[in-house]
């Protein structure tokens, strides 16, 4: 989605300049599903797909912005560090793009990007102070900052609870697996004083699988909530 710039005139213009007609994005519109048709609903795993995306995408942003800040501090004083520092912000500004497209294409929703970067006047110079002096591009760096632990929190839950329930909920299908070639009554739960404890029996099977089927049907809403909070994020942080 590109960059806009409105003038008096209604016009916008892209991140090259170029100018077309100007127009708001329009949120997709989202269909909550039922309690008990979220399980099988598209954007339940769209949600949690962009929850597990967040790990390797906020890696990145970190992994980005944080090394060329910290390289930038002590450059200050001999002024090397300002153009290093004005690189890492527009990179991030780059990311922040990419964030909205995949926020746009999982979770339905569309912002107005922030306008684009140009200097007042040709030169390095305007290059830098464009960069440095944009809130936008701070408000950039900010969520690549905050991704990482978002990131790691939304994917280690939602990839635990959704194996834990998978698990669970089809336990009953294949337990027979563990006596007939495992030669043990199920799986193993723990073990205290020299006595081991299986998953076995039918009562102990079915209310493990009850267990999985319980948390298949308010995963989706784990998912829903952390959405939620990526939503506000982006919404925050990455719009004009």
């Amino acid at each position: 989605m590109r960059g806009q710039v409105m003038d008096s005139t209604d016009r916008g213009y892209d991140d090259e300049g170029w100018e077309y007609p100007a127009r708001r994005p329009a949120a997709r519109p989202q269909h909550a599903p039922g309690f008990l048709s979220a399980p099988f609903s598209a954007r339940t795993w769209r949600e949690t797909l962009q929850g597990l995306l967040n790990l390797p995408l906020g890696v990145i942003g970190f992994c980005f912005f944080v090394p060329l800040f910290t390289a930038s501090l002590p450059l200050m004083f001999t002024f090397l560090g300002f153009p290093v520092l004005a690189a890492a912000l527009r990179g991030v500004r780059g990311l922040g793009a990419a964030e909205r497209a995949c926020a746009a294409s999982l979770l339905g929703m569309e912002v107005e990007p922030p306008a684009p970067l140009h200097p007042a006047r040709p030169g390095i110079s305007s290059w830098i102070r464009a960069a440095l002096l944009n809130g936008a591009s701070w408000r950039s760096a900010l969520y690549q900052l905050l991704m990482l632990p978002f990131g790691i929190f939304s994917a280690v839950l939602l990839t635990t609870l959704w194996a834990l329930a998978l698990q669970a909920a089809s336990y009953p299908l294949w337990q027979w697996v563990f006596p007939t070639y495992v030669g043990q009554p199920g799986m193993q739960l723990y073990t205290d004083d020299n006595h081991t404890h299986y998953l076995a029996g039918t009562p102990m099977i079915a209310g493990y699988c009850a267990l999985g089927i319980v948390l298949v049907f308010l995963t989706p809403w784990v998912a829903h909530g952390l959405a939620t909070v990526q939503r506000a994020l982006v919404r925050g942080l990455l719009s004009r």
